[in-house]
């Protein structure tokens, strides 16, 4: 069972180190930042909401472990490469196009990419409106949208010291999808909550 859970993860099993490596550095930190403000502002400690700040660190880490690690492919590859690519193009999206045959080595990257980009920004969607309580859907959009912007210019930048990264908008689409997916599932759970009748929440 477990092992069927597991298999659509699989593929994206490389991150695992570069991402415990960053959290080991970026966790500990926070943590030292939060206790030593804690202690100087004399404010009482909210214990759900700095445990969720912690995850969002954890979270933030790995995703800039994911979309920031340096690749260094092989030189016929990283001269293939279009080091921008600006035009949203609904064949590489779904992964449909004809350039990529069923069942190809193209076709499986292409799917582990959309599906990567797509999931990786559905827990930012999620944590988001659970730390700031009052953040309305397309405030929290706005913030996916920066922060995948970011990424795709930081993409682009680190080409200059040798990591042949593309700043493709295919992936900023995806990633603010699965943003407003996960933005979407706690609204839509709040809003359902509020609406229940109050001896149904009792």
């Amino acid at each position: 069972m477990l092992r069927h859970l597991l298999y659509p993860f699989l593929p994206y099993r490389s991150f695992a180190i570069p991402i415990l490596v960053l959290s080991a550095i970026a966790v500990p930190c926070w943590l030292i930042l939060r206790l030593y403000r804690l202690r100087t502002s004399g404010r009482p400690m909210s214990f759900q909401r700095e445990l969720l700040l912690l995850i969002f660190v954890a979270y933030l880490s790995g995703l800039a472990a994911v979309t920031l690690e340096p690749n260094h492919p092989s030189r016929a590859v990283a001269e293939a490469m279009v080091p921008v690519e600006l035009h949203p193009d609904l064949a590489s999206l779904t992964c449909s196009s004809a350039l990529l045959p069923s069942g190809s080595t193209a076709q499986g990257f292409c799917v582990r990419n959309a599906r990567g980009n797509l999931l990786l920004f559905i827990p930012f969607g999620i944590l988001l409106p659970l730390i700031w309580r009052r953040l309305r859907f397309w405030n929290g959009l706005q913030i996916a949208i920066a922060v995948s912007c970011s990424i795709e210019l930081l993409q682009y930048v680190s080409r200059a010291w040798g990591s042949y990264r593309t700043a493709d908008v295919n992936d900023f689409i995806l990633n603010v999808l699965g943003a407003g997916l996960g933005l979407g599932l706690v609204l839509l759970l709040r809003l359902r909550q509020s609406t229940r009748p109050a001896t149904q929440r009792a």
